[in-house]
């Protein structure tokens, strides 16, 4: 399926929301080998449900990864092994079979309330993206039949779908956003021994010894890391003074740099970041003291793994800028500031902001300025970073197809590359729980590669 044909008259404003969802509703269009599976007409009842973003948090709530025993037979009347983790041997085609189950909602959609139509624009723009790609791609000589679906975030949905020969018979399958249907599909996508690509979820938490599941966003685990290896390359740990509210996810968090920065080659034994751990009296956090923990002379780094508050995180620069003085303070953040509305960026200038960034779009260089035209001529409107995003992951992963086959995954972890505004540097995410680093099984494939973003004149700018 095609969002829509060739010599498309452009949009304007917001139609390529209702565009994306008339086709979605009634039927594909007929450029290229594209089909739509399973729309129901629009009913307008269906509750909110919010698109997952940068959540980070785990689901408690999930059901169970599904059984093999509730996988239909494959065409030979066997039952599929969900414990045979053997990769089979690659295949190059002439064509490929692309399964893609997004969160659309189409059957929610509301034109005239601005919450129905937010919940189904990452989706849509992330689909857009990839429609340039395979029109790319086709251009380079590789043929993909796509099928899209419209999970509507529904578990029930999502198993339904995991069910059909389309999906069966996918070369790829570029799967939901939720982590409940995240868990259905890698099982699934296991079981049937093809790759699996989660776009948008960046838990560490949806599968276990899945050689075929793919990560595209970097864990939180990764983003501290990152962060880590930055503030050690400049600073000592004495330096580093971490910031968290006093709440069990937040003081995980601080485990994580922690965790980071013993593995780090300049860490000397016994040393540590230090931490201050903030009491929540009330909203406005009157009761947060820096003053003990700036140091006279040298630069204080404050490193705040937070993103829940912005009322929280715009009281702590504030807090932090009032005491500093004339000291010189650097202060991390994490990916979710660059989105904050109620945070001054008056703070971000003074305290020397950085935040880790799975994206670094810079809208000044050319071949993403003639993206965003043609992204504009095709659909009427500027493209989000959802849309580089989608355009990004999608010619990636179509390239590797062309040079591998399609057990691509393989061979992932030699192929690193950068996109328009993402980059991408795949490795093997082990089990280390029982701390046998030769025997420790895999867990999954992880995009692990993080840029630091430095706020300087008023935007935020990938670090030199």
């Amino acid at each position: 399926m095609i969002l829509a044909p060739n010599h498309l008259r452009r949009l304007s404003g917001s139609k390529i929301l209702f565009y994306t969802l008339c086709i979605l509703l009634f039927g594909a269009c007929k450029a290229g080998k594209k089909t739509v599976s399973d729309v129901p007409q629009a009913t307008y009842n269906q509750p909110t449900m919010e698109v997952d973003t940068i959540a980070w948090t785990d689901d408690t709530t999930a059901p169970e990864p599904i059984e093999s025993d509730e996988i239909q037979m494959d065409n030979s009347g066997s039952d599929l092994n969900a414990n045979d983790t053997s990769v089979p041997s690659t295949e190059k085609k002439e064509a490929y079979n692309i399964s893609v189950l997004f969160p659309f909602y189409s059957d929610a959609y509301n034109p005239e309330n601005d919450r129905s139509r937010k919940k189904s624009l990452r989706a849509i723009h992330l689909y857009a993206g990839m429609q340039l790609a395979v029109e790319k791609l086709e251009k380079e000589g590789v043929k993909m039949n796509i099928d899209v679906m419209d999970t509507k975030g529904k578990t029930d949905v999502v198993r339904s779908q995991f069910q059909k020969n389309s999906v069966y018979n996918s070369d790829v399958i570029f799967g939901p956003f939720r982590s409940d249907n995240l868990k259905i599909g890698a099982e699934v996508a296991k079981q049937m021994k093809r790759p699996f690509i989660s776009p948008m979820n960046p838990s560490s938490t949806i599968t276990n010894n899945n050689p075929y599941y793919i990560q595209v966003k970097p864990s939180l685990e990764s983003h501290c890391v990152a962060i880590t290896n930055h503030v050690m390359e400049k600073y000592s740990p004495a330096q580093v003074v971490l910031v968290a509210r006093d709440k069990s996810g937040e003081k995980q968090r601080m485990a994580l740099f922690q965790n980071a920065m013993e593995q780090h080659p300049k860490t000397q034994k016994g040393e540590r970041f230090r931490e201050y751990l903030v009491s929540d009296y009330g909203n406005e956090f009157d009761n947060m003291q820096f003053e003990n923990y700036i140091i006279e002379g040298v630069p204080t780094v404050f490193v705040v793994p937070s993103w829940s508050s912005e009322t929280f995180i715009n009281n702590v620069l504030r807090k932090i800028r009032l005491v500093k003085g004339e000291n010189e303070v650097v202060v991390y953040g994490m990916p979710q500031w660059k989105k904050f509305e109620r945070v001054s960026y008056d703070y971000f200038d003074a305290l020397n902001v950085h935040i880790s960034s799975d994206n670094q779009l810079d809208k000044s260089k050319k071949n993403i300025q003639n993206f965003a035209k043609a992204y504009f001529y095709k659909f009427g409107e500027s493209p989000s970073e959802d849309a580089y995003y989608g355009y990004d992951m999608t010619l990636y992963m179509g390239r590797m197809l062309i040079k591998y086959g399609n057990q691509f995954q393989s061979k992932i972890d030699a192929e690193p590359y950068m996109g328009l505004g993402s980059a991408f540097d795949f490795q093997t995410v082990y089990d280390l729980s029982d701390d046998n680093l030769e025997t420790a099984p895999l867990k999954y494939i992880e995009n692990k590669h993080v840029d630091i973003l430095h706020f300087k004149e008023f935007v935020f700018q990938l670090v030199e």
